[in-house]
């Protein structure tokens, strides 16, 4: 950063003093005006920069929000995928209970036993299989296919046992009940798993968005701290400048020499003089124009430039 502060008392001599010493102010006061205007660019660039900052980090606040909101929004999906394969596994458990009860009455009626031992082994690898993707958080997604293709087998085997007769029909009807149930319980499964991933991918975005935002944040503060700091040191130059430019009317005043106001006011006096004269001339000439007198063609033309002929 430029270092503003200029010590006066060293640039000017307390020696120097009438045309000299104005010199070497109006030579100050040159290479002041140059720093001040050198600071201000450098001003206005740490401002575009900031504003610029500050744009970015409400537009990655506002994609943040947008992450945060469908994130919520997919959390509820989840919810109620998960509640819907509860339900479905319950109906599940229920329709296994009534087709072991059923097994049973098989048994009773004297199904072959190495048949009802084979169905009874299958149920219990199908519950054991449903029991560890339940409740194994360590498994990768082919594993967790594997099981879920493995449940789905061995679910579509037990419709292949034979049973009596007479049972036929039920069971059946309660192993497509079991199939179906069974089938949306995955599915459910499975949109959880892909909605928590989901879930997770716009949380990580949101968190992403919201971190990179305060680093930027952080650095447009930073700038507009500058921003500050500069404009308190310009005002410190420009009252320099002020300073000096009032010395230098003194020492003009000294001099002799007018100022830039008295300058002006002398200007403003001597424009209204000459106005007042040419006024009185062509009035003047306009009235030996109305007598009769012929008149130049300069005379002509002031009359005229004043506005006085149209009143003739």
């Amino acid at each position: 950063m430029l270092y503003l502060t200029t010590e006066l008392s060293m640039e000017i001599d307390p020696e120097l003093t009438g045309r000299d010493r104005l010199k070497r102010i109006r030579e100050v006061k040159r290479e002041l005006i140059s720093r001040v205007r050198e600071v201000e660019k450098q001003r206005n660039d740490l401002r575009q920069t900031r504003d610029e900052e500050n744009k970015i980090v409400k537009n990655m606040f506002e994609e943040a929000r947008i992450a945060r909101q469908k994130r919520d929004e997919v959390n509820e999906d989840v919810k109620l995928n998960k509640a819907l394969r509860d339900l479905r596994k319950e109906d599940a458990d229920k329709a296994l209970s009534e087709l072991e009860k059923h097994e049973e009455n098989m048994k009773d009626l004297g199904v072959d036993r190495s048949k009802w031992g084979k169905r009874k082994g299958i149920a219990k690898q199908i519950r054991d299989l449903e029991f560890k993707l339940e409740t194994s958080g360590n498994i990768n997604s082919q594993q967790e296919n594997e099981i879920i293709e493995k449940i789905e087998k061995l679910t579509q085997d037990i419709g292949f046992l034979e049973v009596a007769d007479e049972k036929r029909d039920e069971i059946r009807i309660i192993q497509k009940r079991l199939r179906s149930l069974r089938s949306e319980q995955l599915a459910h499964h499975k949109e959880v798993k892909n909605l928590a991933q989901q879930s997770q991918d716009y949380h990580d975005t949101m968190m992403e968005k919201i971190k990179e935002a305060r680093k930027i944040r952080a650095s447009a503060d930073k700038n507009h701290k500058q921003v500050l700091e500069i404009s308190e040191k310009i005002k410190i130059i420009r009252k320099e400048i002020s300073q000096i430019s009032g010395e230098t009317d003194k020492i003009r005043k000294a001099l002799g020499e007018e100022t830039a106001v008295e300058r002006k006011k002398r200007k403003q006096v001597e424009y209204k003089k000459r106005e007042g004269e040419l006024e009185t001339k062509a009035r003047d000439i306009l009235e030996r124009y109305k007598a009769g007198e012929k008149l130049g063609f300069e005379d002509f033309k002031l009359i005229i430039s004043r506005g006085l002929l149209k009143d003739s």
